[in-house]
């Protein structure tokens, strides 16, 4: 048998990706398998992997994506990678399709409904050292479930009578009245809050009276000339 010559060599090399391109898909697996969103809008990713009957892989292959139901989770992608939005609450598969092969991933969107808090009041006291008051919380998804570990957001619609943290603490800042609010993926609640001044006369805030720049001229008298 003859050589090849450089003319066939070239074509041959040319429609090798091709070639490969349409190498048929037996298997297609999705990283991660599943996802759970907790609040509408909330975005995460899938990857796509193709291979064929030997196991090899298929870079240039590519999905099609599609959900099982909208109102849970919409997805939208390209070649090998989707991102899937949480809708609503409830529980879906999305599913990526090459070919005569697929793979879906579930989907789990559990979105706060409710907070419930406690205790229903606050009372706290100023002390000369501030130390807060925890609230605990209880997170109910729309179908009564609790939902755990869901950061939370507390702040006091008042600032100068006290402040919340990120670990639902309410920290006393003055004397007053007001109410401490506290927000889990869109779901709130509130509670009043009442602070008591119990601070010693050494703790509390100096008074000022009269000019106070009149005591630092006497203690720093102008040089006489």
């Amino acid at each position: 048998m003859g050589a090849m010559r450089p003319s066939h060599a070239l074509l041959l090399a040319a429609l090798l990706p091709s070639l490969a391109s349409c190498e048929r898909v037996s298997r297609v697996e999705l990283e991660p398998a599943s996802l759970s969103l907790h609040a509408r809008g909330q975005a995460a990713s899938l990857r796509a992997a193709m291979y064929g009957s030997g196991g090899k892989p298929i870079p240039s292959a590519t999905c099609r994506w599609s959900t099982a139901d909208e109102r849970v989770a919409a997805v939208a992608g390209s070649a090998r990678t989707a991102t899937v939005t949480a809708a609503g609450p409830g529980t879906t598969s999305v599913r990526c399709t090459a070919g005569g092969a697929g793979a879906s991933a579930l989907v789990a969107v559990r979105i706060a409904s409710r907070v419930e808090v406690s205790p229903p009041r606050l009372e706290i006291r100023l002390g000369d050292e501030p130390a807060p008051a925890r609230l605990d919380l209880a997170v109910l998804d729309t179908e009564g479930r609790p939902l755990l570990d869901r950061p939370a957001s507390t702040r006091c619609q008042d600032e100068r009578v006290c402040r919340g943290d990120d670990r639902t603490q309410i920290w006393p800042v003055g004397a007053g009245e007001t109410r401490a609010l506290v927000e889990v993926d869109g779901a709130s609640a509130s509670v009043p809050v009442r602070v008591i001044d119990a601070r010693s006369a050494a703790g509390r805030p100096r008074s000022v009276t009269g000019n106070p720049m009149l005591d630092v001229d006497k203690a720093f008298p102008a040089p006489r000339r």
